[in-house]
């Protein structure tokens, strides 16, 4: 048990390491000024979360505690992803006038947080377990340990000459639309470099922060995601992480593809809804007439990477803008 705190500690503290080591350099300059206020604080997120689980664990175990049936857990996760479209549809109607509502299903949901969280991670545990990712006792290590919050924003760095990810900062989630393109704006004429600040569904810290506003199905797969990162961690693949973006864009790759089917068949248990994808045989033909995502991103991107390898900087900025 000992070992297992140890390393769990281990991974709390190398994450902060890791993430915190994008944050920017000891002088500050105008740019670092300006997002200051907007960053996210890790060592803040570690101390509230990290022994959450722990704690809440040895309640559940006390003797005058009663450990609910599987069955009831996952009513109570469905109502608390349902409660989310409850609330939306009374703010769309009237967020003033709805508010007193508002406010008593939100209690209600943060009541119920921490037991679904739970039910989230031992359905995902099940699942690992599973697929062998278990040691022979088994116990699937790193635990899959999440908290439903607000994710993160990031704002990332690239130089102007060339697509290629340099530094990525963790912003505070909400910031909004104006101040985005306001701190892009400081940091391309202080520092000389492009900046977007995009926002994420979710960070591998330990625990992970995962985005709970979407649905059930949402949920499972971010979750299952971030912890294939913390897994990953002790592994060749993600000790390389931070070696190249060629590195880090096999991290995420490979979370996706892991998150996806992990997620999906934790969502059949849960539900016994089976998940179909857009690549699988089974579907319809795609609409031919649909915005096609992928491929718009792949045409800017080709274009942008021609542009800016014939040393046309501001053409290119200025392409990438019109299409974003």
């Amino acid at each position: 048990m000992f070992k297992i705190i140890k390393r769990l500690l281990l991974l709390s503290i190398v994450t902060l390491v890791l993430l915190g080591a994008v944050q920017g350099s000891d002088s500050p300059s105008p740019s670092d000024v300006a997002l200051s206020p907007y960053k996210y604080s890790l060592f803040r997120w570690e101390v509230d979360h990290f022994l959450d689980k722990w704690v809440n664990k040895f309640q559940e175990i006390l003797p005058w505690n009663s450990e609910p049936s599987r069955e009831a857990s996952i009513v109570q996760v469905q109502e608390f992803f349902d409660l989310i479209t409850e609330i939306r549809e009374l703010e769309r109607e009237s967020a003033d006038g709805n508010a007193a509502r508002i406010e008593e299903l939100r209690q209600r949901r943060s009541d119920m947080q921490t037991d679904v969280e739970e039910t989230v991670e031992s359905e995902i545990s099940a699942i690992l377990v599973e697929e062998g990712f278990s040691s022979r006792i088994g116990v699937i290590f790193p635990p899959v340990d999440t908290v439903f919050a607000a994710s993160p924003g990031v704002l990332i760095i690239s130089p102007r000459d060339r697509i290629d990810q340099t530094s990525s900062t963790l912003l505070k989630p909400g910031i909004p639309g104006d101040v985005r393109d306001e701190l892009e704006e400081v940091i391309f004429r202080e520092d000389g470099v492009s900046a977007l600040i995009v926002s994420t569904s979710g960070v591998a810290t330990y625990p992970s922060v995962v985005s709970a506003t979407g649905t059930l199905h949402d949920a499972l797969v971010i979750t299952a995601h971030e912890w294939l990162h913390h897994w990953f961690f002790f592994q060749p693949l993600g000790q390389h992480f931070w070696d190249s973006g060629d590195m880090t864009t096999l991290n995420e790759t490979a979370a996706s593809i892991g998150g996806e089917l992990i997620g999906d068949r934790a969502f059949t248990a849960m539900t016994g809804e089976v998940v179909v994808r857009e690549d699988d045989e089974d579907t319809d033909p795609a609409d031919p007439d649909a915005f096609d995502f992928e491929a718009a991103m792949q045409e800017t991107l080709i274009e942008a990477e021609a542009l800016l390898a014939e040393g046309k900087i501001e053409e290119a900025e200025s392409y990438m803008e019109e299409r974003r």
